[in-house]
């Protein structure tokens, strides 16, 4: 009881706390990234977003990029962080200058996107059409793609925390053991519907771990275990799921998750109760909030980065709060 009403007063704290800003230009012009191979592409939203943008006012110019090296590399050269090979499209130029960045895909993009909004410093939003859609539901509360238009047609953006990971930035969370092998298990199939569904496939996916001996830094507090677990949360939603309700956005400061090697039968109950947002973390499945943070592994590990998964090179990693905090329509 302790510790679930410590919980709601930081919940409610990290709302009394939120910063909000607005931009202050007078004519937008909102750049579109756009991947048409997300899960859930859908041009007919991609137009609606550019409907609203103009009834707004503002301008808009969209790029389609082939891939992911293409997409960062668009980002860079129309927010002037890059020069352009040819001359940029007339189109584009006459609009003027970017104040802000929209990507249009899932988490994976955003992260793209992101990376150039935070060199450029300018706002970013998501239009999300990807799989899992963490970010839209953590920034947005929603994955629902008008819900998203109508939060970033308001201008209002806040400061959120940004990390690193192996030379790697981060957004919302990196995920090692159970949380990438739920995303294994999901890559060709759809995600559960309820709440039952959501806690075969966490005691499936906690069973499939071979956990190894990990030595876990946060701070000043050192752990040597064998987690089925170990998961970093800047923003609350992973697998969208809502593994972190308490996390605060702007603190330099993140929210780590992690097991000491308890019965894979307890992720039955873990993941259901964190589908329904009630889940209170204590002795079986820890939650601790830090900024220094270290792993030490015995071999190289799988890792679930924004969306991504993404074999690391080594086996051992030092995750970094960023000093630049990213701005974020929401």
């Amino acid at each position: 009881m302790i510790i679930e009403l410590y919980l709601k007063k930081i919940f409610n704290y990290n709302k009394l706390m939120t910063r909000w800003r607005r931009q202050k230009q007078k004519q937008s012009h909102y750049c579109l990234l756009v991947n048409k191979k997300a899960t859930n592409y859908n041009q007919s939203l991609v137009n609606k977003l550019a409907y609203a943008i103009r009834s707004k006012g503002g301008y808009y110019s969209i790029f389609s990029p082939d891939s992911s090296g293409l997409l960062y590399q668009t980002a860079m050269k129309t927010s002037g962080l890059k020069r352009w090979y040819h001359p940029a499209p007339q189109s584009f130029s006459k609009r003027g200058k970017v104040t802000a960045f929209i990507a249009c895909g899932g988490d994976g993009t955003f992260n793209i996107v992101a990376q150039v909004a935070l060199k450029a410093n300018l706002p970013v939003g998501i239009l999300p059409m990807g799989k899992f859609n963490n970010i839209a539901l953590s920034l947005y509360g929603s994955d629902n793609a008008d819900t998203a238009i109508n939060r970033m047609m308001e201008r209002s953006y806040r400061k959120i925390d940004t990390a690193t990971i192996a030379g790697k930035t981060f957004f919302s969370s990196v995920g090692f053991g159970f949380v990438p092998q739920m995303a294994a298990t999901l890559n060709s199939k759809k995600k559960p519907r309820f709440s039952m569904g959501w806690a075969k496939l966490g005691q499936k996916s906690a069973q499939a771990v071979t956990t190894q001996k990990t030595v876990i830094k946060i701070d000043s507090f050192r752990f040597e275990i064998n987690p089925t677990i170990f998961n970093v949360n800047l923003l609350p939603y992973t697998l969208g799921l809502p593994f972190s309700t308490v996390s605060l956005y702007d603190d330099s400061q993140a929210e780590i998750i992690f097991d000491v090697g308890v019965d894979s039968k307890v992720f039955s109950t873990f993941t259901r109760q964190i589908y329904k947002k009630k889940y209170i973390y204590g002795s079986d499945i820890k939650l601790f909030r830090g900024k220094d943070i270290t792993a030490q592994f015995v071999k190289e590990a799988m890792i679930y980065l924004d969306g991504e998964l993404i074999k690391l090179n080594d086996d051992f990693v030092k995750i970094e709060i960023g000093n630049n905090q990213l701005k974020v329509f929401c």
